[in-house]
């Protein structure tokens, strides 16, 4: 069996590697170079890294489809919507994610974002840039409802996250399980949860049952005060609608790290929106989520050798 990984992560973690599986080959994507053909046979599983994104991700993917012996492929995000891994799967390679590697510092963003629009932050920092002083009352997220689209990893941490600021949370999912610590409410009735929601949070994957999703009618329920936050997937949001109910005061204001065109043109109206936060899709971009997605791959290394069932293993559909 041999490895395909990027030189930086195997200077960081060969020792670790060779303790999970001490009879790996290596065949290693290095600065610069080519992979020769006779490597690329050899390709067994593949690990596509943090640091290979977004430099070398092209040339990690090209010689990853030509390796025909690959059986397995672990990715370091949590989401699967590019086409690639689809056609991965298709071949009958099995595919795992990192799904729960970043929930922690998405759930975090997610509450800078509410903080930092209830409290009107950005105002804040307008008045400071021009030197001033005006004092302004704020709302408590103390007893605001927050509606929470996605149970997976990261919608569960901001539902802690939103308890522990004493918010009222509501979950919106695709079945109701019975085990939920809040009142949950099934996707085909978000229109109506969102109704009286102090903020609404989307963490939901990107497939073609959820694309679009947060249509201009889901929009336009949510009240003139209302919070909007979104770290799945720009595509889940009717983009031209939100940006319209943000425009006219329809819509509070929004915290946005993913958008349906990254990176964000340069000339979209949402840049110059007051009340809007935007991030460049890094809301999980934190320094603990690298290790925790490398240590969900080393373990997946010793499941994948020992023949043992994978975590986060993504099932066709």
């Amino acid at each position: 069996m041999a490895l395909f990984c990027t030189d930086t992560f195997l200077d960081a973690y060969a020792d670790r590697i060779a303790v999970v599986a001490p009879d790996l080959e290596i065949v290693v994507l290095r600065r610069g170079e080519e992979v020769a053909a006779a490597d690329i046979e050899r390709i067994t599983m593949a690990f596509f890294s943090s640091d290979a994104w977004p430099e070398r991700a092209a040339q990690f993917m090209k010689v990853t489809l030509e390796a025909t012996d690959l059986r397995w492929l672990h990715s370091m995000s949590a989401g699967v919507d590019s086409p690639i891994f689809s056609m991965f799967m298709e071949r009958g390679v099995r595919v795992t994610t990192s799904s729960g590697a970043t929930a922690s510092p998405i759930a975090g963003t997610v509450m800078l974002y509410l903080l930092a629009l209830s409290r009107g932050l950005p105002g804040w920092l307008r008045s400071q840039a021009s030197h001033e002083w005006s004092p302004t009352s704020f709302r408590e997220l103390d007893g605001q409802r927050i509606v929470v689209v996605g149970q997976g990893p990261i919608g569960q941490e901001v539902v802690r996250l939103a308890d522990a600021f004493r918010m009222d949370p509501v979950i919106v999912r695709r079945t109701i399980r019975g085990d939920e610590p809040c009142p949950v409410r099934t996707l085909d009735e978000l229109t109506d949860a969102v109704r009286a929601a102090d903020a609404v949070v989307i963490a939901l994957p990107l497939v073609d049952a959820t694309r679009g999703i947060v249509s201009a009618e889901v929009i336009d329920a949510m009240g003139p005060h209302a919070m909007f936050v979104n770290v799945g997937r720009g595509e889940l949001v009717d983009q031209p609608a939100l940006t319209e109910a943000l425009v006219s005061g329809r819509l509070g204001g929004a915290g946005l790290d993913v958008f349906a065109s990254e990176p964000l043109p340069v000339d979209d109206r949402l840049w110059d929106l007051p009340n809007v936060i935007i991030s460049p899709h890094t809301s999980g971009a934190s320094d603990g989520a690298v290790s925790r997605v490398v240590e969900i791959f080393l373990d997946n290394l010793e499941r994948f050798v020992r023949n043992g069932p994978l975590r986060n293993e993504v099932q066709r559909a």
